[in-house]
């Protein structure tokens, strides 16, 4: 996705096609565990199966940390994570279930100290190509390669 300078990017730009990530009980547990997150939608199936889903779901962050982990990016042309902008969960996504993600270049902001900021509209979809997870992560870029 991003192993291009900000200058080497256009809007409109789409990047997809991604490896898929299958969502695992470790996935769960772990998130859990790093975040404090134990919600029994998460952790508990007897809970969950009762629930709106009828089954366990994943928490919709660890979605979101799995696409910024199945990014194909450069350590040399990324500063920094920037932000999010209107990030929606519109999908459970499942034990079991394997996503992948689109994105597409949205905004390009130059900033004055040799960098810029990418806006990157992505979607998050499971194996049935439903989306679940669609927004906007803001990504702080180098503009040419740093001296």
């Amino acid at each position: 996705m991003l192993d291009k300078y900000f200058d080497q990017l256009s809007i409109g730009d789409v990047f997809a096609g991604t490896r898929g990530r299958t969502v695992t009980e470790t996935d769960i547990a772990l998130f859990s565990a790093v975040s404090g997150d134990w919600n029994p939608i998460h952790n508990d199936a007897a809970f969950a199966a009762s629930g709106p889903f009828g089954t366990r779901i994943a928490h919709g962050l660890l979605l979101v940390a799995m696409m910024t982990g199945m990014a194909p990016i450069s350590g040399r042309s990324v500063v920094a994570l920037y932000g999010f902008d209107r990030v929606r969960f519109t999908n459970p996504v499942a034990l079991g279930d394997t996503i992948t993600y689109t994105s597409k270049i949205a905004a390009l902001q130059p900033k004055g100290d040799g960098r810029g900021v990418a806006d990157v509209d992505f979607e998050i979809c499971n194996q049935h190509n439903d989306v679940c997870v669609a927004g906007t992560i803001k990504i702080l870029l180098h503009r040419t390669p740093p001296s």
